[in-house]
């Protein structure tokens, strides 16, 4: 039977904040991804961000021994790999959670007319993910007709400024690796695709903003915890739905869980006894510390 002792960690909380942003939300390509299907998530690991893709096809992770690395955001893109479909004018679609700054590596190839559109209300998939990427609507149609998207500004780090990209530019005369970055709103859904090509996805970094100091002063400063020894399990008590991570005593992320007043109990059957600390990534609670024995 495990044993289970609390303690509030303000000064950790300052460390772990330094060493774990950048694995909480930044994915990087792998050429031995399998293919993944349209309309099925792809896996990045990154809190309240989702991420599917239009090509019927599905994408696959490709080698790029010639890729450049590409720094933007205190992200480097170093991987020399990325995910590409088969059919052009496909497009992926992102939909985050939480308002933020969406960061996009791709390989852009010559002379592609690119579109990042942000999918107004009005769109009938704009509720479903997997409805907008197999049925049958298609980038000239999405792009086709302003009743569907805004278009927001997007910084390019090839051109160093900010632009709009809706279909009717092409952004670079040549084979070009860069980030797109532009802010993104809660529950939107966003797409970033290209014409005449397939667009090859190398890496996302999601940062979510800071919520301001009026929602955190509304909240309870420090998680309600209630270790269970005998399930073991964590039940976690919150005003607001939170993303929850479990670290080591050593930064390393062992868990995490997107934690609600009625879905908020975190299975740690399967981590070993020592020190742990259990952190909230929204900013709105304070970090514990976690002993199991």
């Amino acid at each position: 039977m495990k044993k289970f002792y609390l303690q509030l960690s303000m000064l950790f909380l300052i460390t772990l904040t330094a060493i774990t942003v950048k694995a909480q939300g930044t994915w990087k390509a792998d050429s031995t991804l399998a293919k993944i299907k349209a309309s099925t998530e792809i896996d990045m690991k990154i809190s309240n961000l989702k991420c599917m893709h239009s090509d019927t096809s599905g994408v696959i992770g490709k080698g790029d021994v010639s890729a450049t690395n590409v720094d933007y955001n205190g992200i480097t893109y170093d991987n020399k790999a990325f995910i590409q479909g088969s059919i052009n004018g496909m497009y992926y679609a992102f939909r985050p959670q939480l308002d933020g700054k969406l960061d996009i590596s791709v390989k852009m190839s010559s002379n592609k007319k690119t579109f990042i559109i942000e999918l107004t209300d009005a769109c009938p998939n704009n509720s479903d993910l997997a409805a907008l990427t197999t049925n049958n609507i298609t980038a000239n149609a999405i792009t086709g007709d302003s009743t569907y998207f805004t278009t927001p500004q997007v910084y390019d780090t090839d051109s160093k400024t900010n632009k709009t990209w809706n279909g009717t530019v092409a952004p670079v005369a040549a084979i070009t690796y860069m980030v797109f970055s532009w802010d993104v709103k809660a529950n939107k859904t966003y797409i970033a695709g290209c014409f005449g090509s397939k667009m090859m996805l190398r890496g996302v970094n999601y940062k979510v903003n800071n919520p301001p100091q009026s929602v955190i002063d509304e909240n309870i400063q420090a998680l309600d915890i209630y270790p269970n020894p005998a399930m073991n399990k964590v039940i976690i008590k919150v005003n607001n739905p939170t993303n929850i991570s479990i670290y080591s005593a050593a930064g390393v992320l062992i868990k995490q869980q997107l934690v609600t007043s009625s879905d908020n109990i975190i299975d740690i059957s399967g981590i070993e006894p020592g020190i742990y600390f259990i952190r909230d990534m929204n900013n709105i609670y304070k970090t514990q510390k976690l002993f199991i024995k």
